[in-house]
């Protein structure tokens, strides 16, 4: 069964603790997740998210790291979306999702779910994953630096 906790406002310790031993420096937004950014290679930067909130599956408390890729005012068309299909299926971690805000705008991020209480040297190998994963396909795709 999934089951959604509570959001914590003031950010999960657990992932405060996680943040603060590899180092990363961090925010937290108004909804309580975690706001960090990252200097990549080429000059390029990436920002990422820790979800605070947490949710059930199959017994295991899950939570999200994910970053935004591209952004699209309107729907994205169908070759991009059909690519970040493609690439879901090559992903060993994390996937692409595609949300759209009040304004029609449309952002690709690139999620992955990890146990709640994952190691904090687990936890910096995911944030590169879909840090570098979502930096990739916005160079590729729209040769941007944006997110």
């Amino acid at each position: 069964m999934l089951g959604i906790t509570q959001q914590n406002k003031e950010g999960d310790p657990r992932v405060a603790a996680a943040l603060n031993r590899l180092g990363i420096k961090f925010r937290i937004d108004p909804d309580g997740d975690f706001q960090f950014g990252f200097n990549l290679e080429h000059g390029r930067s990436q920002m990422g998210f820790i979800r605070s909130s947490t949710y059930q599956f199959g017994g295991v408390e899950l939570r999200e790291v994910f970053s935004a890729g591209l952004r699209s005012f309107g729907p994205f068309d169908a070759r991009t979306t059909n690519f970040l299909l493609e690439q879901n299926s090559k992903m060993k971690v994390g996937a692409w999702s595609v949300v759209r805000d009040a304004q029609d705008n449309h952002v690709a991020i690139f999620r992955a779910s990890v146990a709640a209480d994952i190691s904090s040297e687990l936890l910096l190998g995911v944030i590169l994953v879909v840090l570098t994963t979502a930096d990739g396909i916005e160079a590729r795709l729209s040769g941007r630096d944006d997110f």
